[in-house]
């Protein structure tokens, strides 16, 4: 009896033991289980914060953001902060640290308490989780539009809006590019716009040249291009037949070619029309001969660009005093006359001046083009529409090989590439802080112009009756006049019956009152072109950020501007040249793809 109490004791204790080592090792696996599960989520946490870090790698606010978003992803589905009884240290979890200049470390931390375990160790145990995101700036062309207007030299705590706008592009590039010169598939144009785009002198073969006016030269051209017509401006067509190249700007001489004083000495008879001048308004009389008339002493009406008049004055007292040559020399800063993109008078004048960069590769080289950007300080006028056709010429594939010095890619071969490819994606970024504007010349109003001191009147209707009336017409830009300055103010003289020659008071009064030829209706006629483009542009998948530099919220410009945009996200606003950073580095963070490398 004593053996077998003594053997069921000893049962009993190797069973005790044994229990205890069951229970232990079912601990271990309850706790296994328990340890897994808190792993996977806190990888999940740290695997998310981690793409947020890199996407927001510049941002003041990326520490912030990156743990709000951890704390986000651990505590989903409604599991609390003490999920499975572990224990994170709330106030310095996760850690952030930056790797070079491209990739984000997260690393979290959590304690876990073992269970059944614990019968045969009492230690807990502590998980780590570490993940390394990095941002990449490859599988884009993109296209970096910039307003050159003369509103851009505006001087705003020491810095111009230019010199803001460049700024805040290098930033973006930089966050793009990383420390690296060039990234694998990723190309960038720079497309400066004001009135007009210059296509640049080396890109000539892109011109349709047939019947321009007499003083054109290839030679003397600055570069600058009228927007394609018929239609073509909507389009993305490539430059290969003459229906859908440019037309050069050329602004032909307005010298003796926009009608004669009214009332003028041996006429014999009144000449009235619609744009008839003062004499205040017109240079010194010249013989002409009339046909069926004879000849006549005449007084042409000063034009807003009589480069032809070798002889154009600042001087108001002077015979060849110009009102709009007087304006540019005295307040625009301008100087000389000639062939130069810079001058006062001239077909190139008001020409915007820094041409457009196709795609490149080489950071540097788009940092420079930026850097090159000028705004004059008279632009005469913007035309946002020609910013965004360059933009688009510079991504559709119907113009590959077009643009002299694009690059090239040793992958897919010529640039830019077709719509669609795979891992490619086509941007533009534009920058304005205007809408689009069709000037008159300058120092006019709508009722005179004045310059020197000296006032000239001007007519927006005509009468017969009048005689002394100068009809304003718009300067000539990317769509040329808003009417044909040579033919609509046309003098309409009348023979010895005061009946007019070659016309007729009722189709010339009626060809001034036409609402087209409003410089409002010819404003809204723009920004239905910038419309239709936007539109045709994300049509074909080309992502728009647009970025809206002072711009009026709720304005008629700001609704424009978010409908030209791709989305909400891609339409930012910067009400100060401080705001731009912020802008361009939301844009470049949008624009970065993001991927895990640890």
């Amino acid at each position: 009896m004593i053996g077998s109490r003594r053997r069921r004791g000893a049962v009993a204790a190797l069973s005790a033991v044994i229990m205890v080592v069951v229970v232990g090792f079912a601990g271990l696996a309850v706790d296994l289980t328990r340890i897994w599960l808190l792993s996977a989520r806190l990888k999940t946490a740290v695997d998310a914060a981690s793409l947020v870090a890199a996407r927001q790698m510049t941002s003041d606010t990326r520490d912030a953001d990156t743990r709000r978003l951890f704390w986000a992803n651990y505590t989903m589905n409604g599991r609390s902060i003490d999920y499975l009884r572990a224990t994170v240290d709330e106030e310095n979890m996760p850690r952030i640290a930056t790797v070079g200049t491209t990739q984000v470390r997260v690393t979290a931390q959590a304690t876990i308490q073992t269970t059944l375990f614990s019968i045969i160790s009492r230690q807990n145990t502590l998980l780590e989780e570490t993940s390394v995101a990095e941002r990449e700036g490859t599988g884009l062309e993109l296209a970096i539009v910039i307003d050159q207007t003369s509103s851009m030299r505006t001087v705003v705590n020491g810095q111009t809006k230019l010199e803001a706008a460049q700024d805040a592009a290098r930033t973006m590039l930089g966050i793009l590019y990383g420390n690296e010169d060039t990234k694998r598939n990723m190309w960038v144009s720079v497309v400066p716009f004001a009135r007009t785009i210059n296509i640049g002198r080396a890109n000539s073969l892109m011109l349709d040249t047939v019947g321009m006016p007499s003083g054109w030269d290839v030679n003397n051209w600055s570069g600058c291009v009228e927007a394609r017509r018929n239609g073509a401006d909507l389009t993305d067509v490539g430059p290969n037949t003459a229906e859908t190249r440019f037309r050069p700007y050329f602004w032909p001489s307005t010298f003796r070619q926009v009608g004669w004083v009214s009332n003028d000495t041996g006429l014999g008879s009144s000449a009235v029309g619609y744009n008839a001048c003062s004499s205040t308004n017109a240079y010194p009389a010249v013989t002409v001969n009339i046909p069926g008339v004879g000849n006549r002493s005449v007084r042409y009406c000063r034009g807003d660009n009589d480069w032809s008049n070798a002889n154009l004055s600042t001087n108001s007292g002077n015979d060849n005093w110009n009102p709009m040559y007087d304006y540019l020399m005295t307040y625009g800063g301008f100087t000389g006359v000639g062939y130069s993109a810079t001058s006062a008078a001239g077909p190139n004048m008001l020409c915007a001046m820094t041409p457009i960069t196709p795609l490149t590769a080489s950071r540097a080289a788009v940092q420079a083009a930026v850097d090159a950007i000028e705004a004059p300080t008279r632009s005469g006028g913007t035309t946002v529409p020609v910013g965004m056709q360059g933009a688009w010429y510079t991504l559709s594939p119907n113009w590959q090989g077009q643009w002299t010095g694009i690059a090239t890619s040793d992958e897919h071969g010529a640039l830019p590439l077709a719509y669609g490819t795979r891992n490619m994606n086509k941007a533009v970024v534009i920058l304005t802080d205007g809408d689009s504007n069709w000037q008159a010349p300058y120092g006019c109003s709508s009722t005179s112009c004045t310059q020197s001191g000296t006032a000239y009147t001007v007519r927006a209707s005509a009468s017969p009756s009048g005689t002394s009336y100068w009809f304003r017409e718009l300067m000539y830009s990317a769509y040329g006049r808003r009417t044909d300055y040579n033919t609509n103010t046309r003098n309409v003289i009348r023979d010895s019956n005061n009946v007019p020659i070659g016309t007729t008071d009722a189709t010339d009064i009626a060809a001034a009152n036409s609402s087209s030829q409003q410089q409002a209706n010819a404003d809204a006629q723009l920004e239905d072109r910038f419309r239709q483009i936007c539109t045709a542009m994300k049509n074909e998948g080309i992502r728009i950020y647009v970025i809206g530099f002072e711009v009026t919220e709720g304005s008629s410009l700001d609704d424009l501007l978010a409908e030209c945009a791709t989305s909400a996200a891609t339409y930012v606003r910067a009400p100060t040249p401080e705001d731009l950073q912020r802008a361009f580095t939301e844009v470049a963070n949008q624009l970065t793809s993001l991927r895990l490398v640890e």
